[in-house]
């Protein structure tokens, strides 16, 4: 190791040296704060399209009633209409998971959501696969909204907590 020091003899330290140290010293501080400030950033970018993606899941699901009492009545339609809330059911279950991972402080609101969304639009849809498929244009538009006033109330619930775990 001293051969290594024989190489470079030792030279007084001037103020030049020092302002040079001090410089590379900063430097070094505000790329890493950089960096670390950049991956905050991305994380909370994860997070927020996770909480989007959750949120339209549960709203996908809450429109599933209005689609069903909407369909023309084949065979293909009923496919359709069963896959389609079979994947909302399958991106609910996922987005819980991811939750549970990403964002455990906001699991428990998402949870009473998709159980306020199920218990709500569950019974919706059962009544209308039973009710007459839509034959003409005029039957489209419904007279009464489906209500879901415990899912709305949950939403905002998670929304909030959502907001204050950013």
């Amino acid at each position: 190791m001293s051969w290594l020091l024989s190489l470079f003899p030792p030279a007084p330290i001037t103020w030049d040296g020092i302002a040079t140290i001090a410089a590379a010293i900063l430097a070094a501080g505000i790329v890493v704060l950089g960096f670390l400030h950049e991956r905050r950033q991305r994380a909370r970018s994860r997070r927020a399209e996770a909480y989007a993606g959750a949120l339209q899941a549960v709203s996908d699901y809450l429109e599933a009633p209005y689609r069903v009492r909407r369909r023309t009545g084949t065979a293909a339609d009923r496919f359709a209409l069963t896959a389609h809330v079979s994947e909302i059911q399958s991106r609910l279950d996922f987005y819980s998971a991811h939750l549970a991972l990403v964002a455990p402080k906001v699991l428990a609101g998402y949870a009473e959501l998709v159980s306020a969304a199920k218990s709500e639009a569950g019974p919706q849809m059962s009544a209308a696969w039973k009710a007459c498929p839509t034959r003409r244009d005029r039957d489209v538009p419904l007279v009464v909204a489906y209500a879901h006033p415990r899912a709305d109330a949950a939403r905002s619930a998670v929304l909030a907590a959502m907001k204050a775990h950013p």
